[in-house]
């Protein structure tokens, strides 16, 4: 079997050492803003017309602040990452302040436009209520919180805790703090332990100590991690909602094994699903898959340019942290969002780009009818980008024997599906090797 950290470390690691850091600059703003607004008109999501919070409140007939003020205040803590200063580990927290008031199953469903609930069965009603409860979350404008952290069980900050700068009006915190009881420059990807104090629960999480240099992997999640069908609206709904999840073929196998053999390896997962929806797709994610940061949609965010663009920021904000890392991106055709957003990041940080690996759902679903547009990879030097319909066999960013038919237009589709001109169309699936990539989703 081919090791996939050959394609790393011989193609994407030299000149590591002397990568500089990018600073942040209103060019890179400006052109991330230019592209997420271009390809805003056409994004489709299984979620259908995701309700803004004051939808949630009507439909939950929730009329007033005096509903809430018997509710205890909880926290939700993101999976996130942090970053080595020589003062201590600049750590971020991220995540949500709010209160989950006690709704019924039916008030819940009635939040997700679309999706049918008749005839469920005992399996998919607990699934249901189960992805469904956290939707009620009601944020907490301009809470003040206070977070400590523990690394092998021990606390690093005092037990009063670090206060955290205030929540904003949608009760959403994301702030770096700079920990000076944790020194260690770690060189391998190390877990630590937050937590937010006085609140009824969760108020825990998880950050990840990042090594300065290595590989960091940024993968979608729906369709390549997890199989949805995003581009079948209410079977996507289904699949999210009332159907166990099913992993891709092959891609818990290869997340494993670049566990396993890359040099500073850390993961990074990056969804536009709403933020309320956290616990599930953690419970997901880390059952399957190596441990690692999360992005999730911000919370009252219902605009498509909106999404890009923040979609955009966060990945923005995950090179200029790590400067001195090198980037595996992994996505698939039936993402918009992503066949903008990461030929714009090779374009603005091309030193830090390893691979971006797309998966072709036009050519492994014949569910998926719909043309997706490549003309975004036109300015990315085409040994660092790679169409590929199974995670096996591709072992490098450049294979030869699978054509890649990249036309930077529009393809795909019912077109694609008849002339055969879809991007990685025509390679083989030897059972076996698992030594390639991913793909993805993102609820858009």
């Amino acid at each position: 079997m081919n090791t996939c950290w050959e394609l790393f470390v011989a193609a994407s690691l030299a000149g590591l050492a002397a990568a500089a850091p990018q600073p942040v600059t209103s060019e890179i703003a400006s052109a991330v803003s230019s592209a997420t607004a271009a390809a805003a008109s056409a994004l489709p999501t299984v979620l259908g017309d995701w309700p803004s919070l004051s939808d949630i409140e009507h439909k939950l007939d929730i009329s007033s602040s005096d509903d809430l003020s018997s509710i205890s205040t909880s926290a939700l803590l993101i999976p996130s990452y942090a970053n080595y200063t020589p003062s201590g580990w600049n750590v971020r927290f991220y995540g949500l302040a709010y209160k989950l008031p006690n709704v019924s199953t039916d008030s819940l469903d009635s939040l997700i436009d679309g999706l049918k609930t008749d005839n469920l069965n005992d399996t998919q009603k607990a699934l249901l209520q189960n992805r469904t409860q956290d939707l009620a979350s009601i944020p907490v404008p301009h809470a003040n919180l206070s977070a400590v952290v523990y690394a092998n069980g021990s606390a690093v900050t005092s037990t009063s805790g670090i206060a955290l700068p205030t929540a904003d009006d949608v009760g959403e915190f994301d702030f770096f703090e700079t920990i000076s009881g944790l020194h260690d420059n770690y060189t391998q990807t190390t877990a630590v332990q937050t937590g937010i104090l006085d609140v009824t629960g969760p108020g825990n999480g998880t950050a990840i100590l990042v090594p300065q240099s290595g590989i960091s992997v940024v993968s979608d999640i729906d369709d390549v991690l997890r199989i949805t069908k995003v581009f079948v609206p209410n079977e996507g709904l289904y699949n999210s909602f009332v159907q166990p999840y099913v992993n891709v073929p092959g891609i818990a196998e290869l997340f494993s094994h670049w566990l396993q053999t890359l040099p500073g390896v850390a993961f990074h997962y990056d969804t536009t699903t709403p933020v309320e929806l956290t616990r599930t797709y953690v419970e997901y994610l880390f059952n399957n898959f190596p441990l690692g940061s999360l992005e999730m949609r911000p919370i009252n965010l219902t605009e498509p340019s909106q999404i890009l663009d923040a979609r955009q920021n966060s990945l923005v904000r995950l090179f200029e942290t790590f400067p001195n890392r090198k980037f595996v991106l992994v996505g698939d055709t039936s993402s918009s969002t992503l066949l903008s957003a990461y030929p714009q990041i090779a374009t603005l940080f091309p030193s830090q780009l390893a691979c971006i690996f797309v998966r072709n759902t036009s050519a492994t679903d014949s569910d998926d009818q719909l043309p997706y547009d490549t003309r975004a990879f036109r300015n990315v030097s085409s040994d660092r980008y790679f169409f590929y319909r199974a995670p096996e066999g591709a072992g490098q960013c450049v294979n030869s024997s699978i054509p890649q038919n990249v036309t930077f237009g529009e393809q795909g589709g019912v077109v694609g599906h008849s002339s055969g001109a879809a991007p990685g169309a025509r390679v083989s699936v030897p059972g076996a090797a698992v030594a390639a990539v991913l793909a993805a989703f993102i609820l858009l």
